[in-house]
C-alpha cells in the first residue's frame, strides 16, 4: 500500500523544467541536421609533384634539353574546404570545426560575395591553376638557363600612364624602338625589362603591337622606375609561344595558384644534374611569376601540418605569409622563409648540404 506522500503531484514547476529541457534538446538536434552559414578548412593531402604512383607528375615537352633523375621529393600542400557558396555545412559539422584546433570555422560569405556560384569559383581555381603552370614553366626553364620564347599581351595600364589609349587591352608587343635606333624585338619578359632598364625615365618609345592581326605603332614616353630607368606603365602577360619549350602536369582536382612554385622547381630539377635538395623530402607554397618571384597564398597553416603528415622535414613559405607562420609553427618542421625562386634554390642547396642553421626563417 503507497503511502500518502507519494501521491503528491509533481510541481508545476518541476513539469515545466523537464518540458523546456525536451524541447531544448529537440531543438538542438533539429539544429545538428540543418544547414548554418558557415564552412570549414582543415589541412590537405601534400602531394608530390616529382612523382605519383610510379609515374612523372611532371613531362617537359617540346624540348632538347637533357633531363637528370632526383633523389629529392617535392611536395605541394593544399587546403580541403567543406562547403561552398551556395551549400554551408550542417550543424553538427560546425560545431565539431570549432571545437577542432585543426579547422577553422569561417562564414561563407567572409570567403565567397553572394552573387558567386560554385561553378563560377571552381572555373576561377582551374584558370588559376592553369595560369600559375604557364609562369612555373617560363620560371623553372629560366632558372635553369633556358629562355623560353614568349608572346608579351597587354592586359592594363597603370594609373597615369601615356600608353593608355596609344595601346589596348590584347595587343601584343612585337617591337620598341628610341628614335633614330634600329627596333628591339623582346622574346622574354627579363629582356624586355633588361632593355627598358638602360633608358631613362620620360624617353619617347614607339611600341610596335599586333593588334586584330595587323601591325600598329604607338608612341609615348615612358614612366619612371624606382632607379630613374623606364618602366611601359602596362602590365602584361607572358606565355609561351606556340611549340616553346613546356610542361604537361598530371595532377587533377587541385585548383588555385599556390602550387606554382614547387611546379618550377621540380622543372628545374629536372634540368639540371644532381638532386636539388639531396634525398630529403621538400615541401612548400607560393604563386610563382616568370621571373621568379614567389608571392603569398591563403591556408598556410593548414598547409604546414599536411606537409608534415606527408613527412616533410622542411617547408619553403613566402615570406609575405610569414604573420600567418609566426605561432602556427610544426614540430618537427623546419620552415625557411623565401621571397624569389633564387632563395628557393639557395635553401635547397643548404638542404642538400645538411647546413641549414642559417636559412632565414619567419620570426
Amino acid at each position: 500500500m503507497r503511502s500518502r506522500e507519494d501521491l503528491v503531484p509533481t510541481p508545476p514547476r518541476v513539469l515545466l523544467g523537464g518540458v523546456v529541457a525536451i524541447a531544448f534538446g529537440a531543438l538542438m538536434l533539429w539544429q545538428t541536421f540543418m544547414p548554418t552559414t558557415y564552412l570549414y578548412q582543415k589541412p590537405g593531402p601534400a602531394l608530390s609533384v616529382t612523382e605519383l604512383d610510379g609515374a612523372p607528375v611532371i613531362e617537359l615537352t617540346n624540348t632538347d634539353a637533357p633531363t637528370f633523375p632526383s633523389e629529392t621529393d617535392l611536395l605541394l600542400t593544399t587546403v580541403s574546404t567543406f562547403g561552398n557558396p551556395e551549400e554551408s555545412v550542417l550543424g553538427a559539422a560546425a560545431v565539431q570545426a570549432f571545437l577542432d584546433n585543426n579547422k577553422n570555422l569561417i562564414p561563407i560569405r567572409a570567403l565567397y560575395d553572394s552573387a558567386v556560384t560554385t561553378e563560377e569559383v571552381r572555373s576561377s581555381s582551374a584558370a588559376m591553376m592553369a595560369a600559375s603552370q604557364v609562369d612555373a614553366v617560363l620560371a623553372g626553364y629560366g632558372a635553369a638557363g633556358i629562355d623560353i620564347p614568349v608572346t608579351l599581351t597587354v592586359v592594363g595600364f597603370a594609373e597615369g600612364s601615356d600608353a593608355d589609349g596609344p595601346l589596348r587591352a590584347d595587343d601584343e608587343i612585337v617591337a620598341l624602338r628610341e628614335a633614330g635606333e634600329d627596333p628591339f624585338e623582346p622574346r622574354t619578359f627579363p629582356e624586355l625589362r633588361e632593355y627598358l632598364a638602360g633608358i631613362p625615365a620620360g624617353t619617347d618609345l614607339t611600341v610596335t603591337v599586333s593588334r586584330d592581326g595587323a601591325a600598329v605603332d604607338a608612341t609615348f614616353a615612358t614612366i619612371p622606375a624606382e632607379d630613374g630607368s623606364s618602366l611601359l606603365g602596362i602590365s602584361v602577360i607572358s606565355e609561351p609561344a606556340a611549340d616553346a619549350p613546356g610542361a604537361e602536369i598530371a595532377l587533377e582536382n587541385i585548383g588555385g595558384p599556390s602550387a606554382g612554385q614547387m611546379f618550377a622547381l621540380e622543372i628545374y630539377d629536372q634540368l639540371t644534374e644532381g638532386s636539388i635538395g639531396g634525398d630529403n623530402t621538400i615541401a612548400g607554397t607560393g604563386t610563382v611569376s616568370s621571373d621568379g618571384d614567389i608571392g603569398p597564398i591563403g591556408g598556410i597553416e593548414h598547409k604546414l601540418v599536411g606537409a608534415r603528415n606527408a613527412g616533410a622535414d622542411y617547408f619553403l613559405a613566402p615570406v609575405e605569409n610569414c604573420d600567418e607562420v609566426i605561432g602556427n609553427e610544426v614540430e618537427g618542421l623546419q620552415i625557411i622563409a623565401v621571397d624569389t625562386l633564387d632563395d628557393s634554390l639557395a635553401a635547397l642547396d643548404a638542404i642538400k648540404a645538411g647546413d641549414t642553421a642559417d636559412l632565414p626563417t619567419c620570426g
